[in-house]
């Protein structure tokens, strides 16, 4: 997940269309279960909690662990992500460059320094708390970005619409909704459906058991999160 001090995030309910139409993740996609009541009963079934900072999420962010340094790859402008999640990066890169699309790597690997800095540093330059500040970025320790496994992707041909909503509308962006699952990759934050503000440009990679196991509570959470505001009648 990336902020930048030059993009605003721009809420707006066709972004959120765009983000509901091609941006859910093969995981979310499953049929709701019939039990619903019995899975909030279910105290072993993780909660999405929003508001709070508890032992286990901070605002509904998730802790992680930084990748060993060993295991990153540059994947291009400065970039680098995990030995396996880059291989697929670049087969998808390539294969978007076949019909004139160009992936741009904008933000993979980052340490806690970094995070810390983007986090916050940049909520005090704009007065914001942090639970504010918490629906644009990831507090130090709880970014997909440290895994390796996450990236930010930005269209070379029109970045203008990089790290902001827009970019759904890019080229970059709807060629991604509809082959990123085929590389292995799955938007991390579609709209509605986190803590976090929608972000079509922030993608995951859970192509093997390693990446799968690190994004598998995201994964349940969130789409639990999303099975709970059906069942409640807050989506349509």
């Amino acid at each position: 997940m990336t902020d930048c001090l030059k993009f605003e995030i721009v809420p707006g309910m066709a972004a959120m269309i765009v983000g509901w139409t091609w941006g859910i993740a093969p995981a979310m996609a499953q049929k709701p279960p019939l039990n619903w009541g019995d899975r909030l009963e279910n105290p072993a079934i993780p909660k999405l909690d929003c508001t709070s900072v508890t032992p286990s999420s901070y605002y509904g962010h998730l802790p992680y662990t930084e990748a060993p340094r060993d295991e990153l790859v540059s994947v291009g402008n400065g970039e680098r992500l995990r030995q396996s999640a880059a291989a697929s990066f670049r087969r998808m890169q390539a294969a978007a460059a076949e019909v004139g699309i160009e992936l741009v790597p904008l933000s993979g690997f980052r340490d806690r320094a970094v995070q810390n800095s983007l986090f916050y540093d940049v909520a005090a330059q704009r007065g914001q708390s942090l639970s504010e500040r918490a629906r644009t970025s990831a507090p130090p320790g709880y970014s997909e970005h440290h895994t390796g496994y996450a990236i930010d992707i930005g269209d070379g041909y029109d970045p203008g619409g990089d790290l902001n909503q827009s970019f759904a509308y890019t080229d970059a962006g709807r060629w991604l909704f509809a082959n990123a699952g085929k590389y292995g990759f799955e938007l991390s934050f579609p709209s509605g459906v986190t803590c976090v503000s929608y972000e079509p440009w922030h993608w995951r990679w859970v192509g093997d058991p390693d990446s799968e196991q690190t994004f598998q509570t995201a994964r349940d959470l969130y789409r639990d999160h999303r099975i709970g505001q059906l069942d409640e009648g807050n989506f349509k």
